[in-house]
């Protein structure tokens, strides 16, 4: 018996060693995900609103300016995109010095910042606090914000990956509420109002700190649902993201 039970424990161990080192060969990769409250997906109003665990292997850590903790840093350390979600007022994120540093890492390391769709409640549509740390990496926020509906399409599929992989989707009509009239020549429009080309709606600005990434977003139906072309907009975005080649 006392061996059986040796015999056992010793399996177990080395069981569960081969697990820790499966782990280290294949990390689960992260995605971190910043809203104004505490519910997850699929609640409604509360974006994502479907689980990027689901579709693209991910695992979801859920932040809010309440939860904010020393546990953002290695989530973040094991993510390559920061969410921040529809409607959320991003300020809290940025207004704290320890978290901008964090953030300022992230970026050197190849992270992407995804500021998700919001209607602009202030003016210029970003907090203070956001623009001051925008500024500080290197990004000049866009700049001019319009409120309204409109079509839109977006650019060429040769224009950026995000428009030609995994999904061709470039040339390809969409919709907008809001836009901006004014951006920086560092960032790539990605889509714009279909009648207008200088009213854009999806800007991308690479090579932040290094190897950084910032998107700006006002198609509304992205993230929004687990089929069709917003879905293939954002598996497009997530491959971009976490290609480590980039």
């Amino acid at each position: 018996m006392v061996k059986t039970a040796a015999l056992r424990t010793a399996l177990v161990l080395l069981f569960i060693r081969a697990e820790l080192h499966a782990q280290e060969l294949l990390p689960l990769r992260h995605v971190v995900v910043f809203n104004n409250n505490g519910r997850k997906p699929p609640t409604p109003n509360v974006y994502p609103l479907f689980r990027l665990s689901e579709p693209f292997a991910l695992v979801e850590n859920f932040y809010t300016p309440a939860t904010l903790d020393a546990t953002l840093t290695d989530n973040l350390a094991r993510s390559r995109m920061l969410y921040i979600g529809q409607y959320c007022d991003e300020g809290p994120l940025f207004a704290d010095p320890v978290v901008c540093k964090v953030l300022r890492n992230f970026l050197q390391g190849g992270g992407m910042i995804f500021f998700d769709y919001n209607t602009g409640g202030r003016p210029g549509r970003f907090s203070p606090d956001t623009e001051k740390f925008l500024t500080s990496v290197g990004v000049m926020p866009p700049s001019e914000f319009c409120q309204g509906y409109g079509s839109d399409c977006f650019a060429e599929a040769n224009r950026h990956a995000v428009l030609s992989a995994p999904v061709p989707i470039g040339g390809k009509e969409a919709g907008h509420y809001g836009w901006w009239e004014k951006w920086p020549k560092e960032q790539i429009v990605l889509a714009h109002a279909k009648d207008d080309p200088g009213k854009a709606t999806l800007l991308i600005q690479e090579g932040i700190h290094g190897k950084g990434v910032v998107m700006f977003n006002q198609l509304p139906g992205a993230f929004r649902s687990a089929d069709g072309l917003y879905f293939d907009l954002v598996r497009n975005i997530i491959a971009y993201a976490y290609n480590e080649a980039r």
